[in-house]
């Protein structure tokens, strides 16, 4: 067997290797990573970057300066590892070609080799990778690579689709937010991160102080409006990285990561804060030519795990019992679990 051979041979087995065990449920940015090792290991490339362009040709050939072209992943080599000049001319010669029929093609800029080869399509957008190519790598090898990206992208929109489908059964249908069965699965979740990383976490019950009264005295479908309205208030309080949901009737959870007591009395005193201040309109169901305007407020329970809890039941039913004690109060306020145990301090009203 020439050397030729053998080094197709083994290279080849290495990408048969890749393909076999690769697991694309970890996610776009980690499996990209992995597979730009496996390149630069297996055949010596340069960084793989990741890029998509509009399917309609016509925006492509309006636009010469080629800011249609959207970076997906790996920009930093835009500009880094390669020249932005050479990348333009990578991109510029190949915007012309059919997407449709496109597969892989190589190009030089510069005495450097690139590969570009097509990923796999997204709604209007075609996914395309690109490396540079510093030995030749075979025709085939190149071909079987192509197919093994365009199909683990298939898998990643499937993915995303039956995400969307699951994520209904944990969105509220009032409301539009998180649901009870969510909060239980994120729980779950909050709970192994402080395992493993010791991040604690803080958990408020919120409940709006006498809105049987709006559901009995303004019927149900205002009740319905009210409800959405304070979930939308609720939300906007909140962190990115912080979590909301219904968790029943006129019931919200708040789930906020990495943070202790302190903070979470900080930030129950400005949810209690936000709703006293909040002018809530409402279309008038007697006259639609009228709104009507309602001020609330809500009794806010709050606990923190670890340190008021070691599970997620004790936790909730914590923060529950918080909740009416604020009740118990007068309504309109927050208690936390170090308000029960100081007998001088009673629960806090902003």
């Amino acid at each position: 067997m020439t050397i030729e051979m053998k080094d197709y041979t083994q290279k080849l087995k290495d990408l048969a290797q890749m393909m076999a065990t690769f697991n694309f449920h970890q996610g776009k940015k980690v499996s990209y990573s992995q597979i730009e090792r496996f390149l630069k290991k297996s055949f010596a490339t340069g960084p793989m970057m990741i890029f998509s362009f509009p399917i309609n040709q016509k925006i492509i050939q309006k636009k010469k300066d080629l800011k249609s072209a959207r970076f997906l992943w790996n920009k930093r080599s835009y500009g880094g590892h390669y020249q932005k000049a050479n990348i333009d001319k990578v991109l510029a010669s190949v915007s012309s070609e059919d997407f449709s029929k496109f597969t892989y093609s190589r190009t030089q800029v510069q005495k450097q080799d690139f590969i570009f080869y097509k990923i796999g399509e997204l709604k209007n957008q075609c996914i395309f990778g690109l490396f540079e190519e510093t030995t030749t790598i075979d025709d085939e090898l190149l071909n079987l690579f192509s197919v093994f990206m365009s199909n683990i992208s298939k898998g990643w929109t499937l993915l995303d689709e039956l995400k969307k489908v699951e994520n209904l059964i944990y969105v509220d249908d009032v409301t539009g937010l998180y649901n009870q069965r969510k909060l239980l699965k994120d729980l779950d979740m909050a709970i192994s991160r402080f395992k493993e990383l010791k991040e604690e976490f803080c958990l408020l019950f919120i409940d709006i102080d006498h809105f049987k009264q709006v559901n009995d005295g303004h019927g149900h479908l205002v009740g319905t409006h009210l409800l959405t309205a304070m979930g939308e208030l609720l939300a906007k309080t909140l962190r990115e990285s912080d979590l909301i949901y219904r968790y029943g009737g006129d019931e919200f959870v708040m789930l906020i990561p990495d943070v202790g007591h302190d903070i979470g009395k900080v930030i129950g005193n400005r949810v209690l804060e936000a709703v006293k201040e909040e002018i809530f309109k409402i279309k008038s169901q007697v006259d639609n030519t009228k709104i009507d305007e309602f001020r609330l407020t809500v009794s806010i329970g709050v606990a923190t795990y670890p340190k008021d809890a070691s599970n997620k039941e004790d936790i909730l039913s914590i923060a529950d019992r918080m909740m009416y004690e604020a009740k118990k109060g007068g309504r309109g306020r927050v208690c936390f679990t170090s308000d029960l145990l100081d007998s001088k301090t009673s629960c806090s009203e902003s």
